[in-house]
């Protein structure tokens, strides 16, 4: 929990003095993509892991730690992101989170193979797990809910964040939305027409 505190507090601080990216502390850990996520509940599942941090980009490999023998979650887990903005935002939002009766915690990490592993074996494969927007923006209150006392201090500020930090999905969907308007007013347009031309009240 100390270090949980810790982490906060330091981010209290340089969002106090308004402090630049290149002397911010994370800017320390710029050649590293990765995250520590500690303190998880046994029960949360590598989905759900994916599914949470995928609010703020894109996780592109994930190992949750498991026990070797009874293959129960150990609680710990490292994700590897594609942007490194993207664990910044994770950290400053995501660590001291309380999922279930714990409290999250997110930090920067220098992750290390093990000898005979490889980085693909920990490749985040979509098509299986299936993380879609709706999931991502209906994440359950009663499963994450924030502790007052490490509430984020940079929550106000996330809306201004930088265009390549916005959800990948949402100019996707913005795009797919408005091509499926356009579609339906074409062919309510076209129905229209012939109901018009169907009229035995209409004169040439």
């Amino acid at each position: 929990m100390n270090s949980i505190h810790k982490i906060n507090q330091i981010n209290q601080k340089e969002l106090q003095t308004n402090t630049s990216y290149k002397s911010s502390w994370h800017y320390d850990y710029r050649d590293t993509n990765y995250l520590y996520i500690g303190n998880l509940p046994t029960s949360v599942t590598s989905q759900e892991i994916i599914v949470i941090f995928s609010q703020f980009g894109i996780p592109t490999h994930l190992n949750l730690i498991k026990d070797r023998q009874t293959g129960e979650s150990r609680g710990f887990a490292f994700l590897k992101y594609s942007n490194f903005k993207s664990c910044i935002l994770a950290i400053d939002n995501l660590n001291g989170i309380k999922i279930g009766d714990r409290n999250l915690r997110v930090d920067h990490n220098y992750y290390k193979l093990k000898q005979g592993e490889n980085e693909s074996d920990y490749l985040i494969k979509y098509e299986q797990t299936q993380v879609k927007q709706t999931q991502v923006k209906q994440i359950e209150l009663k499963s994450i809910e924030e502790d007052d006392d490490l509430k984020d201090p940079m929550e106000k500020y996330i809306d201004n964040e930088d265009d390549e930090l916005k959800d990948p999905m949402e100019s996707y969907l913005t795009r797919h939305k408005s091509s499926d308007r356009h579609r339906h007013k074409r062919h309510d347009k076209k129905s229209a027409i012939k109901d018009r031309e169907k009229s035995p009240t209409r004169h040439n």
